[in-house]
Order: C-alpha cells, then sequence, then structure tokens
C-alpha cells in the first residue's frame, strides 16, 4: 500500500487521478519513503490500529527503548501505558484506543509522562496522539522527548522560590532599620525645635519617606512581573486617602516651583472594596513622575472623579494625573512593560513606578491610558468599577446661588478648581470676572479669586452696598491683610480639598461638620501591653508610643521570653515580631493561645517586617490576630487599639 493511499480514502484518490494537474501520489511515496521520512524523526512514533493493536514504531522508539522490533514490545507489555513510570494524571480506560482518544480530545498539545530508557536513565516525555480515522482507526502515537525543558522548569521554579525569599529578606532588611527612624522622626518632631532643626528634620522625613516608597516599589514590580502579586480587598473610604496623597503633592509641588492643582470628589461612596493599599501606590506612582518631569512653573493635576452610581451601589471611579512637562514619546510607552531594559525609558520617564503602575493596574481588571505629546505635557488615567459600595462622605448644599468672581488673571486655575469643588456640592455658581453695581445680585455668598497687594478691587469693592458674606481664597499659610478685614468674612485656603470645603460651606451656612477627622484616643485605666521585639530600637519606639496612650508595657526581646511573661501576667494586647532568635513570633503564639489560659484570649498582633504578598494570611492562620506591617505609623497604631482596646473619643 503506497503512503498517500494509507492516509485518503478510495474516493478521494480516484478523484485526484481524475485531475491531470494533480500528481499520482502513490506513484511516487511507498512505504519505504513513510519509514524513511518517520525513521528520521527525532521523537518516538508507535503506530495503533483499531483491531490490529500496535503495528509498528520508527527507529527512534526502537535505538531508545530495549526492544528490537514491535513484536518484542506487544510480547512484553499488555498496554503502552506499561513503559510509563509515572504519567501528569490517572485516566482510568478500558483499552489503549480509549486512552489515545483522551489524550488526543484533551491534552492536544501533550500529556507528560515519564519512561525509563535502555540506558536505565529517566525520560520526560509529552506524548500527543494523531488519529486519521479513514483507515480504520489508524492512530500515531508521538513520543517527544522534553525532559531539558523539564528540568529547566524545575531549575526556574527553584530560582523563583530563592527570588522570592530573597526579597522577603531584602524588604526585611530594610524595613527593620525604616521603622526606627521613622518612628523617631515622628517622636522627634513634637519636641520643642527651632525653625532650623525643624527644616532639617522635615528634609530627613521627606527623604526617607521616598526611600521607603522607592524600595517597596522595586519589590512589588519585581514580585508583579514573577506573577506573585495579588490583591488584597477590604473595607476602605478612598476620599481620606486621596486627600492626604493630594495635600503632600501640594506641598512637594510648591517646594519645586510647581503648581497642583486637585479635585477629589466630594460625592465619593463612604465604604468601597477594592485593595486600598494599590490604588492609592498607583496614584503615587503617577503624580511623582508627574512633578518629577515637570519643569519650575509648570502644573499638575491630580483627579479623582465619581463617573456613575447606579442605585444598586456598583459605581465606576476614574484616576487621573495631568501635567505640563516633556511628555512621553510613543516608543517609551511602548516598551512600559521592560522597566529593567537598558536605554533612555529605564532612567528617565518610564521609570519602575510607571511600569508597576501598568500592572498594578492590570492587576485591578482596568487599564492604563497614557496619552502624551513630547514637549507639552502627559495625560495617564485609569477608571476602576466597584460593586455594593455604600454611603456618601459629605451632605450637598443644593438650593445655594453663588458667584466666583475672578480679579486676577494669573489665578484662572485656581477660580475654575473652586468652581468645580462648589458645583460638586451642588451649589449653583456664576462666574465672572467683572466688577461692577451688580456684583451681589442674585446670590447668597461672592467668592473672590485676586490678588491681596492689588488695592484698586478692594477700593471699587468698598464703593457698593455690601449684601452678601465675602470669602477670599488665599495660599496655605498667608494671612488676610488688616486692609481686608472689614470686606471679608471668611478665608478659604489651598490646596482645595473635599474637606477643606465642606468645613467651610457648613461653617458658613449653621451645619454640624462631618468631615473626616482625627480623634483623640482615650485608653481604658489599667491597660497592659506586651511588646515582643528582638530589635532594641524598634522596642524602644513602640514602647513610648504606647505609653502616650497611657498603657503600662512590658517588653521581652524573643519568644522564649514572651511566653515566660505570659505566664505570669495577664495581657490585655500583645504585639509580636515574628523573626526572633531563639522562638520566633509564631511558635510564641501558639505557645501561649494553647496552654496558657489567661492570655488565650488576649489579641496578638503581628508587628513585622514580613511584607511580601501572602504574608498576612500565612500569620492569621498560623494563629496570630492581625497584622501590622513595619514601618510603624501612629495611624496604624491607633486604628489597632481602637479595634481591640475600649477606646472614646
Amino acid at each position: 500500500m503506497g503512503f498517500f493511499s494509507l492516509f485518503s480514502s478510495k474516493k478521494e484518490v480516484q478523484n485526484r487521478r481524475a485531475s491531470d494537474r494533480i500528481i499520482n501520489y502513490d506513484s511516487f511515496f511507498d512505504r519505504d519513503f513513510f519509514s524513511s521520512i518517520v525513521d528520521n524523526s527525532t521523537n518516538m512514533m508507535l503506530y495503533f490500529m483499531h483491531g490490529n493493536g500496535w503495528a509498528g514504531a520508527n527507529k527512534t522508539f526502537f535505538e531508545t527503548m530495549d526492544y528490537d522490533n514491535i513484536k518484542e514490545f506487544q510480547e512484553k507489555n499488555e498496554s503502552v501505558r506499561d513503559l510509563f513510570l509515572s504519567e501528569s494524571e490517572e485516566i482510568f480506560t478500558e483499552s489503549d484506543k480509549s486512552w489515545l482518544d483522551y489524550i488526543k480530545k484533551h491534552h492536544p498539545s501533550g500529556y507528560r509522562v515519564t519512561i525509563m530508557q535502555k540506558n536505565n536513565e529517566i525520560m520526560v516525555v509529552d506524548a500527543k496522539c494523531h488519529a486519521f480515522s479513514n483507515h480504520g482507526d489508524f492512530y500515531v502515537l508521538e513520543l517527544q522527548d522534553v525532559t531539558a525543558l523539564h528540568e529547566a522548569n524545575i531549575k526556574t521554579k527553584e530560582v523563583e522560590k530563592l527570588k522570592t525569599k530573597f526579597l522577603a529578606n531584602i524588604g526585611h532588611e530594610f524595613r527593620t532599620p525604616m521603622n526606627g527612624i521613622l518612628g523617631f522622626i515622628e517622636l522627634l518632631n513634637n519636641t520643642n525645635l527651632d525653625k532650623q532643626q525643624r527644616e532639617y528634620l522635615n528634609m530627613i522625613n521627606h527623604s526617607s519617606k521616598n526611600l521607603m516608597t522607592n524600595i517597596e516599589t522595586l519589590l512589588d514590580l519585581s514580585q508583579l512581573q514573577g506573577g506573585r502579586l495579588e490583591l488584597s480587598p477590604r473595607d476602605f473610604n478612598i476620599l481620606p486617602d486621596m486627600e492626604r496623597l493630594a495635600a503632600n503633592f501640594c506641598r512637594a509641588g510648591m517646594e519645586k516651583g510647581i503648581k497642583v492643582l486637585t479635585f477629589i470628589d466630594p460625592k465619593l461612596p463612604q465604604e468601597l472594596y477594592s485593595d486600598a493599599k494599590k490604588i492609592t501606590q498607583i496614584m503615587f506612582s503617577l503624580t511623582q513622575n508627574a512633578i518629577k518631569f515637570t519643569p519650575r512653573g509648570g502644573k499638575v493635576i491630580i483627579e479623582v472623579k465619581l463617573l456613575k452610581r447606579q442605585k444598586n451601589g456598583d459605581c465606576s471611579i476614574g484616576f487621573g494625573v495631568r501635567d505640563t512637562g516633556k511628555g512621553i514619546s510613543s516608543e517609551q510607552i511602548a516598551k512600559i512593560n521592560e522597566p529593567f531594559t537598558s536605554g533612555s525609558q529605564a532612567d528617565e520617564r518610564l521609570g519602575v513606578g510607571l511600569s508597576l503602575s501598568h500592572g498594578l493596574v492590570k492587576l485591578l481588571g482596568s487599564e492604563l491610558r497614557i496619552q502624551s505629546q513630547e514637549n507639552q505635557g502627559t495625560y495617564v488615567n485609569f477608571v476602576l468599577d466597584f460593586k455594593a459600595s455604600k454611603g456618601q462622605n459629605y451632605k450637598m448644599m443644593p438650593k445655594k446661588k453663588v458667584k466666583v468672581l475672578l480679579l486676577d488673571q494669573t489665578k484662572v486655575d485656581e477660580a475654575n478648581f473652586l468652581t468645580i469643588y462648589l458645583r460638586s456640592f451642588a451649589i449653583d455658581v456664576v462666574k465672572s470676572n467683572q466688577l461692577d453695581e451688580n456684583v451681589y445680585e442674585g446670590i447668597d455668598a461672592l467668592y473672590i479669586v485676586a490678588n491681596q497687594d492689588d488695592s484698586s478691587w478692594m477700593l471699587e469693592l468698598g464703593t457698593y452696598t455690601k449684601k452678601t458674606p465675602i470669602m477670599l481664597l488665599l495660599d496655605d499659610g498667608v494671612k488676610l491683610q488688616t486692609k481686608l478685614t472689614h470686606i471679608v468674612d471668611e478665608v478659604i485656603r489651598k490646596p482645595l480639598l473635599p474637606s477643606v470645603v465642606a468645613k467651610h460651606l457648613y461653617s458658613i451656612n449653621g451645619h454640624n461638620a462631618n468631615e473626616i477627622s482625627r480623634k483623640e484616643l482615650n485608653i481604658k485605666k489599667e491597660v497592659n501591653a506586651l511588646v515582643v521585639e528582638d530589635n532594641m530600637i524598634n522596642q524602644r519606639l513602640i514602647q513610648i508610643l504606647l505609653q502616650g496612650y497611657n498603657i503600662s508595657v512590658t517588653t521581652a526581646s524573643n519568644g522564649v521570653e514572651a511566653v515566660h511573661h505570659c505566664s505570669k501576667n495577664k495581657f490585655d494586647i500583645i504585639f509580636m515580631d515574628i523573626d526572633m532568635p531563639e522562638k520566633n513570633g509564631i511558635e510564641a503564639t501558639k505557645e501561649i493561645k494553647e496552654s496558657m489560659n489567661i492570655n488565650k484570649l488576649t489579641p496578638v498582633v503581628a508587628l513585622t517586617a514580613m511584607a511580601m504578598e501572602g504574608d498576612k494570611e500565612m500569620l492569621i492562620e498560623s494563629g496570630l490576630d492581625d497584622y501590622m506591617p513595619k514601618p510603624l505609623t501612629r495611624e496604624k497604631l491607633e486604628n489597632t487599639l481602637n479595634k481591640y482596646l475600649k477606646v472614646t473619643a
């Protein structure tokens, strides 16, 4: 039988012969030709025919396995699966045919097995089935040697494990000293310092926080590229997070001579469910990048807008950062996934921050959009969808009509953003740059954006009978000049933020302010805490912080000491370091929880430099009640104290 006849029906052969344009393949391809093709293949091949069983094999198979011919193979094996030392899954089939049908259907790219060669070496093989049902169910089982690939994959996984461990160690080694540096900077900042000392301390604080942010960005990017970074969703309020970020960058922009304008939508929901840390991290990286590449005299705009919200709480929020910097070329944008590639994109506009943001946005289920023109500016934005959001941060102020009067053309942006904020509280706003006798007509309040040093507008305004309250927009820290005190009723200060505008509106309209504010914590009397920390600087830091809330603190330097203290004393809360000599925090916690009734229900909070993805979940599963990653901040500590101790405001 010729080669082509083996795979074609009689009718197909007749049709081919009927056309003089088709070569008669039967006359060219015979059994010898077919054998020479398959015998030269580097992959082993066996041939199976339904009803006849295994009918043959190629030269590579016989050279690799300990058989002289197919007959010997048939005599020594009831099934081809007798050759396999292991298979990628347990498949229960009645015959070799049904097994071949299964792997053809479910594993077309290869079914992984291991076999023993005649030299007694293990070979890893991908088995693929090729079926030709027109010829009485003829099958070719192809066995491809993938041993080298398999070993490379194992080695890659081992390298990834080592890489993860290395990154965890690096993160731990950085976080531990940074916890002490940042903590004592905060404590020192609350002491009596002169102006120069406070300036130097603020510079140290700013540099330390930037260093910590850069370290975390590099660690997260490495995890992201290794496929190890995951979301850690929780309920959170996005508005105060974005306010803090915007306020910090307004100060940073002022230091560099850049105008930073922000709009954080007051209508943002009070409760969302997502990974708050990663959203803040993205906005931090985008804004930091924008300020870095915007020259003095330029402008950066931060926007967080509620785009839509349905009755069931589902909503979409838009995040964006716009700048007037040097822009990003299309070639650089195309390499956003290559932060460590040599070339300008690695060390200019496309630093690791923008690459990390791109990956984090994708992880959150969205897409980072970049619109840029070289030497004109860049707009980077993304939209996130949230399910079942709850509440609203601020009450609206409808049925109010005000005028925003611009009398200084260098402050157009400030006037526009003041208008946007007022309108976001449902206030009807009229914009004007005309100062005349109709200035008070039909409004409840007048907002003036002007230069205090320009006396002309003050003199003219003084000639008109005052009919409404007058507000003046001023920079933070700038005092209202004495000559204006009889004209201006209230000052509203930049940076314009939802809490600033809300507090102002509630004040002039006689409402109780419901903006988010930091509450003083009053811990119940006679609270005892155990601090377990092997680093003496960090141990002293948390001891001082807790004593500031009138908490009695006992310290331990390792897990053995912690267990000893818990066997004799009752504690209201335990702060437990994890990586310690003699007995680590996990072992100490288990012993305290399992064998000591007096502290069995005491909350044990991990205070640790372990901050890689999955560390929190691992620690909670290991028996700890909560988790505070280093560096420790007063906000993190107060949230924990508020959660586990009786607190009054």
